[in-house]
């Protein structure tokens, strides 16, 4: 069981994008599985939300709401994603803008929030689970102030002020993000008995239902690219704009953390984005082709994941049987 438990942990995330793969290959192939595709529907669309709740309230159960304080690196980090958006929304509203569709894939890729779950992954790292859970906030609340105010700038679609988008999308916010936290600290300070059982005997849960939703997110965003109309040239460019924003965010996140003691930290916050949000945002507003750079991004950023605890597994096993330390935020 223990060999098991240390084989998950290290190949769990990479285990979820070939399952999610998977999955959807095996629905668009085999006719035979045509009756359950309303199920799997299902699960992606009405269910996917309910799962990332319960893996939040798991996570945030773990969370000392004293130790979610404001620093130096988080205010940083906000100051390069403003500026990073800013610059691509100006190149956008240039009339002879080069391919705005693939300038759109990557604003979506940087706008969109740090993802619900990343303190789970954080606290497998040896990151402090704490402060991305604070970062978690602040970006969330970023991006429902900044994508109402900077979207107009360049699409004529969109119906209604800024009040109305930002209370269209504090909504889809809201739920996921604040709730569970809410319900978590209810349950740490009100029910002790049963915060203990959970932070005790279910520590982990959160970390594998996170690979279940990781796995419907990566058939989400492999089905995006499979039956996407464009050619394979602009796909293949949104693909790599995927890439390049998912090494370019954990890379700055990181160095401009890692001066603070918190390279593991800054490096999910800053690089683990929300690909439900981003998918919904790209799809909601934009050029739907744009959706593949974040749909790409996702499975891009939990194959960095998928990387990293690997080698943190065999940091484990080797400090295991050198009787040393491990780093810890």
């Amino acid at each position: 069981m223990e060999k098991l438990t240390r084989f998950l942990r290290s190949y769990l995330l990479l285990l979820a994008i070939g399952g999610g793969t998977l999955t959807f290959f095996a629905f668009h192939l085999l006719p035979f599985l045509a009756p359950l595709k309303p199920a799997a529907y299902f699960v992606g669309g009405d269910v996917l939300p309910w799962l990332i709740f319960v893996i939040l309230f798991f996570s945030f159960c773990k969370v000392n709401p004293r130790e979610m304080t404001p620093h130096y690196w988080q205010a940083y980090l906000l100051l390069i994603q403003l500026a990073a958006c800013g610059i691509l929304v100006y190149f956008i509203c240039q009339e002879n803008a080069f391919n705005a569709v693939l300038l759109e894939g990557a604003l979506i890729c940087v706008i969109s929030p740090t993802a619900a779950a990343a303190a789970v992954i954080t606290g497998k790292l040896g990151g402090n689970d704490s402060e991305v859970v604070a970062f978690t906030l602040a970006d969330n609340l970023f991006s429902a102030i900044t994508i109402p105010l900077l979207f107009p700038l360049f699409l004529t679609s969109i119906q209604g002020g800024f009040l109305d988008q930002f209370l269209l999308l504090m909504g889809k916010v809201f739920p996921v993000i604040v709730l569970p936290m809410v319900l978590a600290f209810t349950v740490r300070y009100c029910f002790k008995g049963i915060h203990h059982f959970i932070v005790t005997r279910l520590k982990d849960a959160g970390f594998y239902l996170w690979g279940v939703s990781l796995t419907v997110v990566s058939s989400r965003a492999v089905a995006g690219i499979v039956n996407s109309p464009e050619s394979a040239h602009t796909i293949w460019l949104l693909v790599l704009i995927g890439l390049l924003a998912t090494v370019l965010q954990f890379g700055l996140g990181k160095a401009i953390a890692h001066p603070f003691g918190k390279r593991v930290s800054g490096g999910q916050a800053f690089g683990q984005r929300n690909g439900v949000f981003a998918l919904w945002v790209a799809l909601t507003y934009l050029n739907p082709t744009a959706a593949i750079a974040p749909g790409s991004y996702i499975l891009w950023q939990n194959l960095v994941n998928g990387v990293q605890m690997w080698h943190r597994g065999r940091l484990i096993a080797r400090a295991q049987q050198n009787h040393t330390e491990l780093y810890q935020e």
